[in-house]
């Protein structure tokens, strides 16, 4: 029997990938995203399950559950991808703009997670979590970072618990990946409000993508995350593609990277 893989944010970038990676190996993949239209290509293989589902509704995820659980679906692995990379003032931005980030990138592995826990095999299952290199960095007009700073602190408090009962927990931390999220970077809306640190914010978007570094196709990223998977003992965090320069700026103290930051944004 197949084994059985679900994987969130299917539709597109690291998710699509991970899609055809998983078939092309024989696994039966329940491909969940909440964009319908982009995910109408994938119905064509008899060995993809497609659902519409948006990882910040707990309706939503839990009708899909429902309909796993009444053909008696045993899922042997979760990909938790869904992501939303986003940039603005958080000084001046509405507290819904900043809560729905979090909603895609925190409480949507969260919620996923818990409601189909039940489907999980059990000892054996796993659950992956793609994080971000990103996740050293604390900027300014940067919320995207944060949330997977807080994804990982989850996952790993996870991976202790569910060590009880025979599921593995993994955070995949990658660099730069060439999908549409990575383009925001590229195209960072400015006048998208009427902010009043619109001088420094343009500056930030104008040095941004430069500061990106190499990219990963997404199907190189799919293929190591499909290695992770078959690690019969893996350890919490795998990473690839992950800059140097990044480690080092992490290890500086804060108050030397706030002047060089402030310089650059003057």
């Amino acid at each position: 029997m197949n084994k059985v893989v679900l994987i969130t944010g299917a539709a597109r970038g690291v998710g699509r990938a991970l899609t055809e990676t998983f078939l092309a190996r024989n696994w039966t993949v329940i491909a969940t995203d909440s964009d319908d239209l982009q995910m109408a290509g994938l119905c064509e293989n008899n060995l993809t399950r497609v659902f519409h589902m948006d990882v910040t509704s707990d309706e939503s995820v839990t009708r899909v559950f429902e309909k796993l659980a009444k053909d008696k679906t045993v899922i042997d692995l979760i990909i938790n991808n869904a992501g939303l990379d986003g940039y603005f003032p958080l000084s001046e931005a509405p507290v819904s703009q900043f809560r729905h980030m979090f909603e895609v990138n925190v409480f949507g592995g969260y919620r996923v997670n818990q409601v189909f826990l039940p489907l999980v095999r059990t000892p054996g299952g796993r659950i992956i979590h793609i994080s971000s290199e990103s996740l050293r960095l604390t900027l300014p007009f940067m919320p995207y970072p944060m949330t997977k700073r807080l994804v990982e602190a989850y996952a790993k408090a996870l991976r202790i618990e569910l060590k009880f009962r025979g599921v593995d927990v993994v955070i995949v931390r990658p660099g730069a990946i060439n999908t549409r999220l990575l383009g925001t970077v590229s195209n960072i809306d400015v006048a998208s409000g009427n902010w009043k640190l619109a001088g420094p914010f343009a500056r930030f978007a104008s040095t941004a993508s430069g500061e990106i570094g190499r990219k990963l196709q997404p199907e190189k990223a799919a293929e190591f995350i499909w290695q992770v998977s078959q690690i019969a003992k893996p350890r919490a965090v795998y990473k690839i593609n992950n800059m140097l320069q990044l480690k080092f700026a992490a290890m500086l103290p804060y108050g030397l990277m706030e002047k060089v930051i402030l310089n650059r944004l003057k």
